[in-house]
């Protein structure tokens, strides 16, 4: 492999935190006010870069007063960016409680009429490509079906979930969270033994490799059915916000580099455990030598 390329959402996060989450109706009043770019795309390719490997971002944003600040941000975390313009830049409104839980709405704006068409001249070759599903599937489909012989290792992401068979069947890794695994599992997890049981029939439904991400349980990985429980990294959590993006980004960095699933994960957990402990989500991303740090001690 190559190198790393993000095709996914680029958004602009509003983040407000507050001692709990309101309820229908209610009003309360937040603590801490944040605004970073966001979106699965850019926490993803984020992710990678901090973790040691310029990715190449592929993404749409707005014709508006967001697209200076989001590109001179990304500009800074060393990304690659390959960027089409129209209609309003994606905003995600991120609800924060002090336990570390969030309520998230988004509005994809130009995430929304994102198209293969619009990057058709870029060569994915030989490359990890990593989606997400926050962009129309199609455009995904288009992605996958126009780069089919090239050598590309696909790694998607389910979600906001949507369980499109072309998409998952073509993906050689599916990197779904507890609830999206179910999804696809037609079953219930309650323990690591049923996350176990369910990767074995994603697997064998999609005929492809398999992460599920437990939050703070860990992750199960089955790669060529063999079946691994991999333990977390705790820390004192404040916001999980992106977490899951940093996890796809940290392992797809660290497997491009070693090509060893057990590490790669081991990385990967620790690096999503790290992102919890600040608030927003690249902006709490861990850099690299923190990572291989704690690997070292542990």
């Amino acid at each position: 492999m190559q190198g790393i390329k993000v095709v996914g959402s680029i958004n602009m996060d509003i983040i407000m935190s507050s001692a709990r989450l309101p309820e229908t109706g209610e009003t309360i009043k937040a603590d801490k006010y944040y605004m970073y770019p966001g979106g699965k795309g850019a926490n993803q390719a984020v992710s990678v870069a901090r973790t040691g490997v310029k990715p190449q971002l592929i993404g749409k944003i707005g014709n508006d007063y967001f697209a200076e600040m989001i590109t001179n941000y990304l500009k800074k975390e060393n990304l690659d960016l390959c960027l089409t313009y129209g209609d309003k830049t994606g905003i995600a409104m991120i609800n924060v409680e002090s336990s570390g839980k969030n309520m998230i709405t988004v509005y994809p704006g130009s995430n929304g009429n994102m198209s293969y068409e619009d990057f058709h001249n870029i060569e994915l070759k030989s490359s990890i490509v990593m989606f997400q599903q926050e962009i129309p599937l199609k455009t995904i489909r288009d992605f996958i079906s126009s780069n089919m012989e090239n050598g590309n290792l696909f790694i998607t992401d389910p979600s906001p979930f949507s369980e499109d068979s072309y998409i998952l069947e073509n993906s050689g890794i599916l990197t779904p969270n507890e609830t999206e695994a179910q999804l696809i599992a037609g079953c219930t997890i309650n323990s690591v033994e049923d996350a176990k049981k369910a990767s074995t029939l994603i697997s064998g439904k999609y005929k492809n490799n398999v992460i599920i991400k437990l939050g703070s349980r860990g992750s199960i990985s089955n790669f060529d059915g063999e079946i691994k429980y991999h333990k977390p990294y705790n820390v004192k959590t404040v916001d999980t916000t992106g977490a899951g993006d940093c996890f796809n980004g940290a392992f797809a960095s660290e497997f491009l580099r070693t090509g060893d699933v057990d590490k790669s994960m081991e990385f990967a957990n620790i690096a999503a455990a790290l992102s919890t402990t600040g608030y927003g989500a690249f902006p709490s991303f861990p850099y690299r030598n923190q990572i291989i740090s704690i690997m070292e001690y542990e």
